[in-house]
């Protein structure tokens, strides 16, 4: 056996990704795959191409990040620097009803008629990705690529196109259907358009993961809806990045988990993410309130710059209504596509608004009127934070996506996420318990086979770190700081990420086509 292995890990103090107790053992990859699982000096050395000495670390499962939006982003950095140097080994794209795969232009050339789902499939391919990936089809661009931005009801026959499109999407591979409620277009249809749709759903075993309509103010409303559409699917829910918005919904928390409870109870197979920060991050045009909340990025900067009618109105509005927003001095620009916004970037609005000499509101506004600016909203509590992810139902999604080492103007999230939920959910709970939710919980969650446990037989996406040194320094200001902590990663059995520059690393990362799977709600959903 030891004369094909290609490593052995050794000495390590082992957590496999179930609940079961961590013990010490040692682990053989053979090209792609967990070979055998043993006892201290249980398995033999001679052959093997690699030994590696874990001691005084964990060695468990590759870690998944359920909600990400590194569609694009994966094909531009295949290295996933800022989420293989955290120890995650999947990510799971296409969230908050965002999939470009949908809006692409086909390719109709001969011989390419393979579909949009698979036609991205196999653009990531081509990049060979260090980490794998896994595709949701998502709402907004469905509706998007059926009806445009238009605000009205979808017609029946819109429905059974945006549908169509749904089922090709999912027997080709997708890993579910994702809706993004709070935005464009997604906010324009109604409870019974994203019922219908999400029945090609059933007989999947797929998810329906969805940013609900609202976290705040409507957050119980808006947590019924989801539970209602999900019950037309195949009753597997995943609730995007749970929180509440804003502090005067603060104390609606109680009645949120009862509302999970009770589902999960009733048989739903209830899950959620979340980020371990309070600060939100989109694009400050979220701070806009009715009737300019309805106008997308692109047309409310081109109406802005153009007439100062509508720039005096917003103005007023955001003067006298602070729905979307705490304070000005809790938004933070992140990011600009405008120049002259360079000097602002890691400001907040309040102290944007005193250099140039304006009210809060009259910054904004002249900011839109400029470009589309990122920013980071706080609006969460951290009392909040630390008691969602306490939940054993809650797993860990970045919200976040790929970037460069090179590239830190984003929210912390995406090179500072698993750091982070690790360190305070086990405040809470077992380490076991944690890694499960950040590994084996998260694959079944998504039914990536063969993903998420060690076991032999199993793919070997390993992560190797220090428990205590796990920690991330990554800021509002300067988010590309790589984690510490983390000393080998792996991929598919081959070594995709180490602190150790002088190692070489390999991108064996795939797409991950996840087939429908009718049997799965025969099964009971567990935590």
């Amino acid at each position: 056996m030891a004369d094909f292995a290609d490593l052995l890990i050794c000495d390590a103090l082992v957590y496999d990704g179930s609940s079961a107790p961590p013990f010490q053992g040692e682990l053989m990859v053979k090209d792609d795959k967990i070979m055998s699982l043993g006892t201290p000096g249980s398995l033999p050395r001679n052959g093997v191409k690699e030994v590696f000495s874990a001691e005084g670390a964990i060695l468990c499962p590759g870690f998944v990040d359920v909600h990400t939006h590194s569609d694009t982003l994966v094909l531009n950095v295949p290295t996933g620097d800022s989420k293989i140097s955290q120890g995650v080994t999947t990510e799971v794209v296409g969230s908050c009803g965002g999939s470009p795969f949908v809006t692409a232009k086909e390719d109709n050339a001969p011989g390419n008629s393979v579909g949009r789902f698979e036609s991205y499939c196999r653009r990531v391919e081509a990049v060979n990705p260090a980490l794998n990936i896994a595709a949701l089809c998502g709402h907004n661009s469905l509706r998007t690529k059926v009806m445009g931005y238009e605000n009205r009801k979808a017609t029946r026959a819109e429905i059974a196109e945006m549908k169509k499109i749904l089922q090709e999407a999912l027997q080709q591979g997708a890993a579910g259907l994702s809706s993004g409620l709070w935005y464009i277009p997604g906010n324009f249809s109604d409870t019974e358009e994203l019922k219908e749709i999400a029945g090609a759903l059933r007989g999947t075993g797929k998810p329906y993961c969805t940013h609900m309509r609202d976290e705040g103010d409507t957050l119980l409303e808006s947590l019924a809806e989801a539970i209602e559409i999900a019950k037309s699917g195949d009753g597997i829910l995943e609730i995007s990045h749970f929180k509440t918005s804003h502090e005067r919904n603060w104390g609606k928390q109680d009645a949120a988990l009862a509302m999970v409870e009770k589902a999960r109870a009733e048989g739903l197979e209830v899950f959620a993410d979340r980020y371990p920060y309070t600060y939100l991050s989109t694009t400050l045009r979220m701070a806009v309130p009715a009737p300019y909340d309805k106008i997308d990025n692109a047309s409310l900067t081109k109406l802005l710059r153009e007439s100062a009618e509508d720039r005096a109105k917003l103005t007023a509005l955001l003067e006298n209504d602070t729905s979307t927003y705490d304070s000005w001095d809790r938004i933070i620009l992140v990011s600009s596509s405008a120049p002259e916004h360079a000097k602002f970037l890691d400001k907040n609005i309040a102290e944007i608004a005193k250099e140039l000499g304006v009210s809060g509101a009259q910054a904004c506004v002249k900011l839109l009127s400029e470009a589309s600016p990122s920013a980071v909203f706080g609006t969460m509590s951290e009392a909040n934070l630390q008691r969602f992810l306490a939940q054993p139902w809650m797993l860990a999604g970045s919200d976040g996506n790929i970037y460069a080492f090179a590239n830190g103007r984003t929210h912390p999230r995406s090179f500072g996420t698993f750091p982070r939920f690790f360190q305070i959910a086990r405040q809470e709970a077992d380490i076991e318990a944690v890694i499960r939710r950040m590994s084996a919980l998260s694959a079944r969650q998504f039914q990536l086979s063969g993903r998420g446990r060690l076991a032999p037989g199993w793919f070997a996406d390993l992560v190797i770190f220090e428990p205590e040194k796990y920690l991330s320094a990554a800021t509002y200001g300067k988010a590309n700081v790589p984690c510490t902590g983390v000393k080998r990663v792996y991929v598919n059995g081959a070594l995709a990420y180490s602190p150790d520059e002088s190692l070489p690393r390999e991108r064996r990362g795939r797409m991950l086509r996840v087939p429908n799977n009718p049997a799965r709600r025969a099964k009971p959903a567990a935590c």
